[in-house]
């Protein structure tokens, strides 16, 4: 039988653990960086969310590891080729397209993250906890007509364009791959969708060539007092191009689920700045932490699981 090990146990599903347990040993243990040589010489299967970087030096020197679970479609904490190299099988949510289409949590997050940006919801939030009831500072925009434009029309990207558009929102789509079939209007390219739009909200993989895909180029082609939402990955973004073009006012506010340096976050621009600035929204990559979607996705990562190992 093999032994599994789920190193990120909060509110993991009783149902997958009692499904895993039918052909698997499961053990249930929170761990930190400087166990996981251990996890991977011991456990035939080593399941993870987010909270750990597999460099290829830990994933080249297991003894033991066959399998990495790690229910989530962006990869980049993972060194997939070194995986490949070990022979490593890395199951996630990657391609699972029709299946995640039941999985909204992240939409959810970026229009909720775009509200709370044209409002001011979380300073006014913080005004009253401190006793005040004044709402002249917080006057905010609306989404209605606004023209947004998604960056990546994936998964995500559909779904983000079908709640903005109920929300009055003209759309505005850019995808480097052909996009089929939708009523609203396709850009030719990325430079178009910042220089029309009110408003960008970026749905793309992460990649080793589109790292830093967006700069104070793209900033600057938006309109003077534009907004940017980020929910995908940090990276595609150049952190201190984002503080400069909110620093001078060409960007009215930004909102972001995601950092550069998530596994060095003391060195993080976006967290240093954005501590003393109230025009950039910073949530700890929470686009995918929900009841709900855990569930769903810790039971399909068993059914993946055992197609492999039963």
């Amino acid at each position: 039988m093999i032994r599994v090990l789920i190193a990120e146990t909060r509110d993991f599903s009783k149902e997958a653990v009692n499904a895993l347990e039918q052909f698997a040993q499961v053990d249930l243990k929170d761990i930190g960086s400087d166990e996981l040589e251990d996890a991977l010489n011991l456990y035939d299967v080593f399941w993870f969310r987010l909270g750990f970087r597999l460099s290829a030096d830990l994933i080249l020197g297991a003894k033991k590891c066959q399998y990495i679970i790690c229910p989530a479609t962006g990869l980049d904490h993972i060194d997939i080729e070194a995986c490949q190299q070990k022979g490593i099988n890395v199951i996630s949510l990657k391609g699972e397209t029709e299946f995640l289409k039941k999985v909204r949590a992240t939409a959810e997050l970026t229009l909720g993250l775009t509200i709370a940006l044209l409002r001011h919801i979380p300073q006014a939030i913080q005004h009253t906890k401190s006793g005040g009831w004044c709402r002249s500072p917080y006057k905010g925009l609306e989404i209605y007509e606004k023209n947004i434009g998604i960056l990546g029309y994936g998964r995500l990207g559909q779904i983000m364009a079908t709640y903005y558009q109920a929300m009055g929102a003209n759309i505005y789509l850019y995808d480097i791959k052909p996009i089929q079939s939708t009523s609203f209007q396709v850009l030719g390219s990325m430079d178009e969708l910042f220089q029309c739009c009110d408003i960008v909200s970026v749905h793309v993989n992460l990649t080793t060539e589109n790292k830093h895909l967006i700069t104070s180029t793209q900033f600057n082609m938006m309109k003077k007092g534009s907004y940017f939402v980020n929910t995908s990955r940090g990276q595609l973004v150049k952190s201190a191009d984002l503080i400069q073009s909110i620093e001078n006012g060409q960007l009215a506010g930004a909102a972001v689920d995601v950092i550069e340096m998530e596994y060095n976050v003391a060195q993080d621009e976006l967290l240093k700045w954005a501590a003393n600035d109230n025009r950039l929204l910073i949530t700890p990559h929470i686009g995918g932490n929900t009841y709900e979607s855990f569930s769903k996705t810790e039971l399909f990562m068993v059914e993946k699981l055992k197609s492999f190992v039963v």
